[in-house]
């Protein structure tokens, strides 16, 4: 990384600290790379971030493109419900020792290959995000409304609070990657810190612990599951 870089790394890092805990928006809301072509040109493919996924042609696919230890958790939701129902998956993971912060790139703008191109192959897409806030919520967002619908029915009947994503969060934009697909509508689920943390044990969801989950994950896996499998059904 040059030096011009490094400036820009540091004064993005500090500036992001300084806002997180005055910030009501989605974790990362003020990105330092604004594509992947320049993400990729200045971090290490299977040094500072993974891509994980699997191509399984089913009608809905399940992504997490702030994944690992950009928004911690958020790979941990989308592989589970995806191998529950034998659904695509697609992971972007940040796994630097730390600020993963940085990897993180707008919704609207992630144009890495493999992961678009499998939304844009999919009927309907779930995508799995985290929202910076301590309450444990699930918002909904995405233009997908029947899709989301059940989302909150299986969600809330399992002790969920569950809430319409407000507008910073609300997944709208159709460059968006979740409605970037056949239907032009998919759900973006987001998903407050203070919830992410009950899926591992401890409320700990360093990236050691993140294997460890509990009965509070398993049950919000169940949700989605139940929600994606009911949905999918109205495709056929």
């Amino acid at each position: 990384m040059n030096s011009t870089k490094k400036w820009r790394c540091s004064l993005f890092i500090t500036a992001s600290l300084l806002l997180i805990p005055f910030s009501f928006l989605s974790e990362a809301s003020t990105d330092y790379y604004d594509s992947y072509e320049d993400l990729a040109e200045h971090e290490v493919l299977n040094e500072d971030y993974e891509i994980n996924y699997e191509e399984l042609n089913s009608d809905i696919s399940v992504l997490a493109i702030h994944g690992g230890g950009i928004e911690p958790g958020t790979s941990e939701v989308a592989k589970g419900v995806a191998q529950q129902v034998n659904y695509s998956y697609y992971l972007f993971e940040g796994i630097k020792p730390s600020n993963n912060l940085i990897l993180h790139i707008n919704s609207k703008d992630f144009d890495e290959p493999i992961g678009r191109e499998m939304a844009q192959n999919s009927v309907s897409v779930l995508t799995i995000h985290g929202y910076h806030e301590d309450d444990s919520i699930a918002y909904l967002g995405g233009r997908n409304r029947d899709y989301k619908e059940k989302i909150r029915h299986s969600l809330q009947k399992r002790g969920f609070h569950v809430e319409n994503a407000p507008d910073e969060i609300a997944g709208m934009s159709k460059k968006n990657i979740v409605n970037d697909n056949q239907l032009k509508k998919g759900v973006q689920l987001e998903l407050t810190a203070g919830l992410r943390k009950t899926f591992f044990e401890n409320d700990d969801w360093s990236r050691k612990n993140r294997e460890n989950t509990t009965d509070v994950y398993d049950q919000f896996i169940d949700g989605l599951k139940e929600a994606t499998e009911s949905y999918n059904d109205t495709l056929k």
